[in-house]
């Protein structure tokens, strides 16, 4: 009789919470800060990219500046995920950078700023870093819904409000 080695992919669950950036009149940011890290997924982003691509960084953070005078209407995104979830990505369809920063759009008054990249492919499934933070934000977001519709996390004004800790499986 043989004996099998079965092995289970080691699945990692991560504590996070969403931190407040800034507090807007018609939109306010946040960003997941993880456990055990110096800094949220938003600050990484713009610490990995403002070197190399100094006008990009510049232009998605004016984009930012816009969205918040302005409000976050749909325009100013583009519509990535899936049609469950508010997953969209800076710049808009308007605009062209070589990056790609991927957020959560709570009802159009909060900004949950995730992480991105280089956009070197047809779709953000086909590179490993992009996709993941896709992912992650599609995770936040479940979860979200879910305190949402248990009235655990509420939208007031531009503020969310609740239980902001979360655990997320990677």
């Amino acid at each position: 009789m043989r004996e099998y080695n079965l092995y289970k992919e080691q699945i990692m669950e991560r504590n996070l919470f969403i931190e407040l950036l800034e507090d807007g009149e018609k939109v306010s940011l946040y960003s997941p800060h993880f456990e055990g890290e110096n800094y949220s997924e938003f600050e990484k982003f713009l610490l990995e990219y403002k070197d190399t691509h100094p006008n990009d960084v510049r232009q998605l953070v004016y984009r930012l500046d816009i969205i918040k005078r302005d409000g976050a209407a749909d325009r100013h995104f583009r519509y990535e995920g899936t049609k469950r979830d508010r997953v969209m990505a800076l710049p808009s369809h308007l605009e062209t950078t070589f990056l790609r920063l991927y957020l959560l759009n709570i009802q159009s008054k909060v900004l949950i700023l995730g992480n991105g990249g280089l956009k070197a492919t047809a779709t953000y499934q086909e590179d490993e870093n992009l996709h993941r933070c896709v992912q992650t934000l599609q995770k936040i977001d479940i979860q979200i819904k879910q305190r949402e519709r248990c009235k655990e996390i509420v939208v007031t004004g531009t503020r969310l409000l609740g239980e902001l800790s979360f655990t997320i499986e990677e």
